[in-house]
């Protein structure tokens, strides 16, 4: 069965987040039904994805796949028409075709997401839902030389939502993490993994605010990883300002197409 991928942006104060819901607007059910009208002589399968964001979250470069009965011939006339069928807040930007065993998440091998920060002591008319918004004083300083302690393979149970990790292995790789000063107002921060659990960005960028305000004196992010203890570790930040921003895949070098957005 000839196999796709696809890129995905969206923003995610339109949708309860990826996954299919009853009754519910998700990205995956949107994506789905566009297919089903266009593809209604094609079945397609279900969609698989690179990662399932949350209520809020947005993507820049989501990977998703799907496989058909028979070709699609039109790949310019397949984007036109999902884009057409698809609610406000998701468009698709491209796609290629795929190895029949390529799959958006057990292929992956790498996610990056970046999450907005707007500090400023005054309030943006255009950050809601869009960037969290940090008035107090903050040493990015210090936050840049807790960064290293986080790169490698670490139990991060101390970062992600504790309910969620009950009785579950808690190990992750981050590759790199990096604090980016885009402007004096406008900082984020890039984080790219093999893997994330349950709020593992939100709480771990609401950490470093944290211990870059001061909150703690004798706390760091290696002392807070070392505990594998979520109540001693900081805010789990909105998902306003939580962006997935590309999936890599080791073993398909095609996929560095899929990020080049085609023009008809």
């Amino acid at each position: 069965m000839p196999n796709y991928a696809l890129l995905v942006e969206y923003d995610g104060n339109h949708f309860y987040g990826w996954q299919k819901q009853k009754n519910l607007p998700t990205v995956q059910a949107s994506i789905e039904s566009a297919l089903s009208v266009i593809l209604r002589k094609n079945p397609a399968s279900r969609l698989s994805v690179a990662g399932r964001t949350d209520t809020g979250v947005h993507a820049l470069g989501m990977v998703c796949n799907f496989k058909t009965e028979n070709s699609i011939p039109n790949f310019h006339k397949l984007l036109v028409s999902i884009n057409a069928l698809t609610p406000k807040g998701v468009s698709v930007k491209n796609v290629i075709e795929v190895p029949a065993e390529f799959h958006a998440r057990f292929s992956c091998t790498g996610r990056e997401y970046i999450y907005k920060i707007y500090y400023s002591k005054y309030e943006s008319s255009f950050i809601e839902g869009r960037a969290f918004w940090e008035k107090h004083h903050v040493d990015w300083d210090y936050v840049e030389t807790q960064l290293q302690n986080l790169i490698g393979e670490k139990d991060f149970r101390s970062l992600t939502k504790a309910k969620s990790m009950a009785g579950k292995r808690a190990v992750r790789e981050i590759f790199d993490i990096r604090l980016e000063r885009l402007t004096p107002e406008w900082i984020q921060i890039r984080i790219r993994a093999n893997g994330f659990m349950h709020n593992m960005v939100r709480i771990t960028v609401g950490t470093l605010l944290d211990i870059g305000k001061g909150r703690w004196k004798s706390r760091s992010i290696g002392s807070i990883l070392e505990e594998k203890n979520r109540s001693i570790a900081g805010i789990t930040l909105p998902p306003d300002g939580l962006y997935f921003v590309r999936a890599y895949y080791e073993d398909y070098p095609e996929i560095h197409e899929l990020y080049k957005i085609i023009l008809p």
